[in-house]
């Protein structure tokens, strides 16, 4: 999901990813020779840049890298200008970013996962802070494909829109806070408990933005695909669903009691080949302990993040714009 931006004065316009899975604003600089096809940043045409003493260098969860330096300037987003806010700009990516849409990142982590050096507000934080939202809440509505009309989505910052749900929130306490990390009671297929947990040693997962996909550990993962007739696919290390799948198809985790469904049609991606009966699952695995909870999953909701009360919530999506 790419939401656009401006830094500095006059603002330059950037696309980025709101990501609550990273804490740090970063784009591309002018001095950035790997940068190819994105809008850069050129701090000699802002009169409100300052230098902040201090490399940058930042890595994800799919190994992707970038490096540079750190500044303060001013950003906008939406109607909102946040001054002095620090960010990196950056001199080298790699090439999972140079080859990406977005032009850079706008983390909406807590500030404790920032790794700028000495730490930083992130954006956010500096939103209220400055008096510019009156609390420490944003939420947020993906919209999936399947509804799209003239937008992809909404981030709320400020609170909650009652237009934007329906019916109860349900919320989960943050258990970590750097990400924005939760408990999972269990997950159940087709009517069938795949895994569950105890209340003393709930599931950990991490509720991101950034991820396109929900990700489980490998043992939950090849249990959800052999109840929907998915594989595993040695050679391209993926899992694949028919792309046929059953409208029948049930999955759903439990979030505090709460049992959260997932529409079939978020476990179809794409098409492994031109012709092929096999599409890429949106479900994942890790050799990890940790989920993640990413696109496949928040689609179907919309999503409050809760810094004030250290929660997050959950409730069905009403697309009202």
């Amino acid at each position: 999901w790419i939401c656009q931006i401006g830094m500095g004065t006059p603002a330059q316009q950037f696309l980025v990813s709101f990501d609550t899975g990273s804490a740090d604003l970063w784009v591309p600089c002018k001095d950035c020779d790997d940068c190819t096809n994105k809008r850069l940043f050129d701090y000699t045409k802002s009169s409100t840049m300052d230098y902040v003493n201090g490399d940058f260098s930042i890595c994800y969860v799919d190994g992707s890298c970038c490096y540079g330096y750190e500044e303060q300037d001013t950003c906008q987003v939406g109607n909102m200008n946040i001054y002095n806010q620090q960010f990196a700009v950056i001199e080298d990516m790699s090439s999972q970013f140079v080859n990406d849409p977005i032009d850079g990142v706008m983390g909406l982590g807590y500030d404790s996962l920032s790794v700028y050096q000495g730490g930083a507000q992130t954006t956010f934080t500096n939103m209220y802070n400055q008096g510019l939202i009156p609390s420490k809440i944003f939420s947020v509505q993906l919209r999936p494909a399947r509804s799209q009309t003239s937008y992809g989505g909404i981030f709320v910052f400020g609170g909650i829109d009652p237009k934007l749900y329906s019916g109860s929130i349900t919320y989960a306490p943050v258990t970590t806070q750097n990400f924005y990390q939760i408990g999972i009671d269990d997950i159940e297929c087709n009517g069938k408990v795949v895994a569950s947990y105890s209340s003393s040693k709930k599931q950990q997962a991490i509720v991101d933005t950034g991820t396109a996909l929900l990700i489980v550990t490998q043992s939950v993962a090849k249990s959800v695909h052999q109840l929907i007739g998915g594989k595993y696919d040695s050679s391209s290390q993926t899992w694949q669903v028919p792309c046929s799948l059953s409208s029948s198809t049930k999955l759903s985790l439990k979030i505090s009691g709460v049992s959260l469904a997932i529409n079939y049609q978020e476990l179809v991606r794409e098409q492994v080949s031109t012709g092929s009966s096999w599409c890429y699952s949106g479900i994942a695995s890790t050799t990890g302990t940790m989920w993640i909870l990413g696109g496949t999953f928040l689609k179907d909701y919309y999503v409050i993040f809760d810094q004030k009360s250290n929660r997050v919530g959950f409730a069905t999506p009403v697309y009202a714009y």
